[in-house]
């Protein structure tokens, strides 16, 4: 009997512990004052400004910021085209803190009259203005494959380029302005600064981008170089061909 009596004992203070702990949660939580968030700090972005992407994700208006979780602003900030993740917390005050991780984007490509990016996993995304892309090569002239779709051995092959070249030497691949794939022919770069193309042609992307290197020196302290040189071709293993404008010509 006594036994009996202990157990129900003990499962009457049980009750009373746990009741009283869910009381204690109900009205702490009930006491608590109710965050409000007054602004949205936005860290890690450098394709779009802060303005941009809280215009997009509807989150301009500070006024409406009193019904928002941390969740929701995560959400709205991840559906962004250019958007990998977002992680959001609050700073214990009244502000939202997000940090952002932007795709890389490796290229702009032109489609007809339009300008679209192109992101390192191949996908093809919209150009939100005012977007910085003054570091981006333009593709050009890509070949469409059977389903009428950009051709992704063209993309592979104009980003095996901008690597390489990246790899050699940081101030080519700063002036490097455009690919045009020639619709699967031998590809042709266009520099800024410079008036004539190079001829760099398919494969060998890394011995290539170094002779390039090699030869980017040279080039950009001859003064002259834009009157005298007509093309630069890089499509032969064992020579560099530099073509010459016609003398008639420079004078002209």
């Amino acid at each position: 009997m006594s036994e009996r009596r202990s157990k129900m004992f003990g499962l009457f203070v049980f009750l009373v512990i746990t009741t009283g702990f869910i009381y204690l949660m109900i009205t702490g939580s009930a006491a608590s004052p109710k965050v409000v968030y007054n602004k949205i700090e936005l860290t890690g972005n450098n394709r779009i400004p802060t303005s941009e992407y809280l215009r997009y994700t509807g989150l301009s208006d500070s006024t409406e910021y009193s019904n928002l979780t941390l969740l929701e602003v995560k959400t709205r900030f991840e559906k962004h085209p250019y958007m990998r993740k977002a992680e959001v917390e609050f700073d214990g005050v009244d502000k939202i803190l997000v940090e952002v991780e932007e795709k890389e984007i490796k290229s702009a490509l032109l489609q007809k009259d339009k300008l679209v990016l192109v992101s390192d996993d191949l996908t093809i995304l919209p150009l939100f203005p005012p977007t910085n892309i003054r570091d981006l090569p333009i593709i050009s002239n890509i070949s469409m494959d059977k389903k009428n779709s950009f051709s992704s051995s063209n993309l592979k092959l104009a980003f095996k380029i901008i690597d390489a070249i990246s790899i050699s030497d940081s101030s080519v691949r700063k002036d490097l302005a455009e690919i045009n794939l020639r619709r699967g022919g031998d590809v042709m770069l266009t520099f800024t600064g410079l008036n004539f193309p190079i001829l760099f042609g398919k494969n060998d992307e890394v011995r290539k981008a170094l002779i390039l290197k090699s030869l980017w020196q040279e080039i950009k302290q001859n003064e002259n170089a834009n009157n005298t040189i007509e093309y630069v071709d890089l499509r032969f293993k064992s020579k560099v061909f530099i073509g010459k404008r016609k003398s008639e010509l420079i004078e002209g």
